[in-house]
């Protein structure tokens, strides 16, 4: 059985997760040697996103509960990732959409880096699962099994250990997709393998998520939705002309194009 903790650990790696998201962003940016105005608007708001994003993450956890069974329900402060992550973007694009005439033509950036910081940010955000003993598997009794303090003592599939090393593997990828490449791909990319490992892992996935739709799991059902809009998404980036990533306010408002092998031309 895992030791439990004197202290909630899981507000503590998550911070570390979202940490590690501008980590990478602030690589990235390093990368493109973006002007500091320019990564700055960016880290602001997506800053708000995250904040957002977390408040539409316990949101949308409340209306699983309460869809399951108001007659019993009570609020709970547990998150939902798809809840976070559709309030993050749609705050993103409203604060983009508000302040983005000071830095114009500069989202085709954050479009490539974006995935990769998500999944990083997640990945983090599983260990913290892990310790808590939450988001855990069904009961078994093979001996890569573990319990877990909220499972009174039963053996279950570590899945949130599972989802921890599949996220942080597939962010190294993206990221060095991001860094090597500057390829659409990376979007497309995340959709698909995010969406379709998530579906399957709801399968043996043991704790309580609330209820959503008759016969799949809320997250299933939003693994759907996300693995066809990244099938959608790469069939338009494969069959659009790759454009140059034009950086206009690079340091000393220097243009630099970079184009899809990572080349800066001045």
């Amino acid at each position: 059985m895992l030791p439990e903790m004197s202290f909630d650990v899981y507000p503590i790696i998550v911070t570390i997760g979202v940490i590690m998201a501008f980590v990478y962003v602030e690589i990235y940016f390093h990368k493109l040697n973006m002007k500091r105005g320019v990564a700055t608007f960016y880290e602001i708001i997506a800053s708000g996103s995250v904040a957002f994003g977390a408040l539409s993450a316990v949101l949308l956890q409340n209306l699983y509960d309460y869809i399951e069974n108001p007659s019993t329900y009570t609020w709970t402060w547990a998150m939902t990732f798809y809840g976070g992550i559709m309030g993050g973007v749609v705050c993103f694009f409203a604060l983009y959409a508000i302040f983005h005439k000071k830095y114009p033509h500069t989202i085709k950036a954050i479009y490539i880096i974006a995935p990769a910081s998500i999944t990083v940010a997640h990945g983090i955000g599983r260990i913290g699962c892990f310790l808590d003993g939450c988001c855990y598997g069904l009961p078994t009794d093979s001996p890569l099994g573990l319990v877990f303090r909220t499972t009174n003592g039963v053996k279950v599939w570590p899945t949130n250990l599972w989802e921890v090393i599949f996220l942080l593997a597939l962010s190294v990828v993206l990221l060095l997709l991001a860094l090597n490449k500057n390829t659409r791909l990376c979007f497309p990319i995340y959709m698909i393998s995010y969406g379709a490992w998530r579906f399957g892992i709801e399968y043996l996935r043991g704790d309580d998520r609330g209820s959503f739709i008759p016969g799949i799991s809320p997250s299933q059902f939003w693994s759907i939705i996300l693995f066809v809009a990244g099938i959608g998404l790469l069939i338009y980036v494969l069959s659009t002309p790759q454009k140059a990533l034009d950086i206009s306010l690079l340091p000393h408002n220097e243009k630099k194009v970079v184009n899809s092998n990572s080349e800066v031309k001045k």
